[in-house]
């Protein structure tokens, strides 16, 4: 016994040696349970098992873990014939209790005979259709499906009972009583059996002996009646007076051969023809079988080959497949080579765009190293090559093209690893910024900042959306690092501003006045017009 609250071993006292509990209640609890399991294990021997039944439930009301009232619970119904009743006691006392018992033993002695278990299951499906046929009247169609059930299944006493049921509503009460004396062996004080017999009773007139040691005499008393002899006790001695023998007469004897002879031909009308009709219908169901049988096993034999088909076809289309990845692979190498020549031979644009439709994973070892070497040195050349061209447009006024080669080479160099990665950003906001596209200028100016925070001020200014209370007022163009004049026109010496007079900033961060001319961190010149 464990305590409810903490699980720790119980001992002889009171309390729980673990957490301190007071356990008085849990102990009359059990000891009330186990009372009524020996109550119950009483009721059973003597075959009592309507008691034996009602005292073990009881029991394992007050505790649900008492292994041994659910596994005596399971006999009980085993032996009254429910045998799903008892299975399920079984299993769930098998599953409160793994190791040391009985219910491992049961449930193997009850799956060991399938074929016995199967008829089980369908005598209880057949009583379930029994109880159809009774509320819906059909009480023949009752009456044969419980006969095949108490046949198949002697120990159910339900089956017993609603058969002796309907055989008292048909007023077969001798029929009915025999039934339920084979209940009463089965369940000897079964309170439904008990007063079925009741009822048969004050329907005849005769009492029920339900001794099993006179079952014997009452046979010998049967016998007699059938067979006309007079029996009566002389004291302590049973005389029995056999009836007058008279002979029969002619007429008698051959009214008895003739009675034979029909007797014969009936005989053998209905036992000798149909076993040899059973006897031929037996070989063509076995004929029947036998091609079923050998129809399978082709059929099994065609879905192997189709198997085997289906496995071939997929290792010829894996090797399809491996083909395939070879050719493309053979072709990704064809075409690294391409490039290398076209890198080579100076024509790094087309190289650019060539290598893009390559994937680094179709190569291995030397191959992987060159294609990585060749996308380094392209991106290098085609950054140098847009950042060429957009600072030269720049420099001539020309900030649609200029805007559309820097944002190439910014886009050549995704990770910023050329050296003047951040000056061809800084460009290309400008260009943006020139050309009144304040939106995109914005956010070249904001990944500026981002990626360079030291030089945020130089274009801090010029963020339209980071203006907080004013607008700029742009009546020129911006000429940056001293590239070149302006697209309007004026002298490096020009003059810009705002509306709002805000100062301007250097290309360096350094602190502007309100001129327009400031100086860069290397030496070159901004002019902001």
């Amino acid at each position: 016994m464990r305590c409810v609250y903490c699980n720790t071993p119980l001992a002889a006292i009171d309390y729980c040696p673990g957490c301190g509990a007071d356990i008085t209640i849990q102990k009359r609890i059990m000891r009330i349970s186990n009372l009524l399991y020996n109550q119950g294990l009483e009721k059973a021997r003597i075959r009592d098992m309507d008691g034996a039944i009602a005292c073990l439930k009881r029991s394992l009301k007050f505790n649900k873990e008492n292994i041994d009232a659910r596994n005596l619970l399971g006999l009980c119904y085993f032996e009254t014939g429910e045998a799903v009743s008892a299975l399920c006691e079984w299993v769930v006392s098998k599953n409160m209790k793994g190791e040391d018992n009985l219910a491992d033993h049961y449930i193997d002695m009850l799956q060991s005979n399938k074929n016995r278990l199967d008829v089980m299951n369908q005598t209880i499906r057949k009583y379930n259709q029994s109880v159809m046929y009774c509320r819906e009247d059909n009480e023949d169609m009752a009456i044969i499906q419980l006969k095949k059930v108490i046949s198949q299944n002697p120990k159910l006493v339900k089956a017993y009972q609603l058969l002796a049921l309907l055989y008292m509503k048909r007023q077969e009460y001798e029929r009915a009583r025999r039934l339920l004396k084979k209940t009463a062996q089965i369940d000897a004080t079964n309170t439904t059996t008990l007063r079925y017999l009741q009822e048969i009773e004050e329907a005849t007139g005769k009492g029920t002996n339900l001794s099993r040691r006179h079952k014997k005499y009452e046979r010998e008393q049967e016998e007699g009646g059938i067979s006309g002899t007079l029996r009566y006790m002389s004291g302590t001695e049973m005389v029995i007076q056999p009836t007058t023998f008279r002979d029969s007469s002619t007429i008698a004897t051959f009214i008895n051969i003739i009675l034979g002879l029909l007797l014969g031909g009936a005989i053998v009308w209905f036992l000798v023809v149909p076993a040899n009709r059973q006897s031929v219908n037996d070989q063509a169901n076995q004929q029947v079988t036998d091609a079923n049988t050998k129809l399978a096993s082709e059929s099994a034999r065609v879905q192997e080959l189709e198997e085997e088909i289906d496995g071939y076809l997929q290792q010829v289309d894996a090797a399809k497949q491996e083909q395939e990845n070879a050719n493309t692979q053979v072709q990704s190498y064809d075409d690294l080579l391409a490039i290398a020549n076209l890198y080579i031979s100076g024509d790094q644009s087309t190289a650019a765009s060539m290598i893009t439709t390559l994937n680094a994973e179709d190569f291995e070892g030397n191959a992987k190293t060159l294609y990585e070497s060749l996308s380094g040195a392209v991106q290098s050349s085609l950054f140098t090559e847009y950042y060429t061209a957009g600072t030269q447009a720049y420099s001539n006024g020309d900030y649609s093209t200029a805007a559309a080669q820097l944002q190439q080479a910014v886009d050549a160099d995704t990770n910023r690893e050329n050296a003047n990665y951040a000056q061809a950003l800084f460009y290309l906001g400008f260009a943006y910024y020139n050309l009144g596209n304040y939106n995109q200028s914005d956010q070249v100016f904001n990944q500026f900042t981002t990626y360079y925070p030291d030089r945020a001020g130089e274009v801090q200014p010029y963020i339209v959306g980071g203006t907080s209370g004013t607008q700029q007022n742009v009546t020129g163009a911006a000429d940056v690092s001293g590239l070149g004049d302006a697209a309007t026109g004026q002298n490096a010496a020009g003059t810009g501003g705002q509306n709002t007079g805000q100062s301007e900033t250097n290309a360096a961060g350094t602190d502007m006045s309100g001129a327009g001319t400031t100086n860069t961190g290397d030496g070159n010149a901004i002019t902001i017009y």
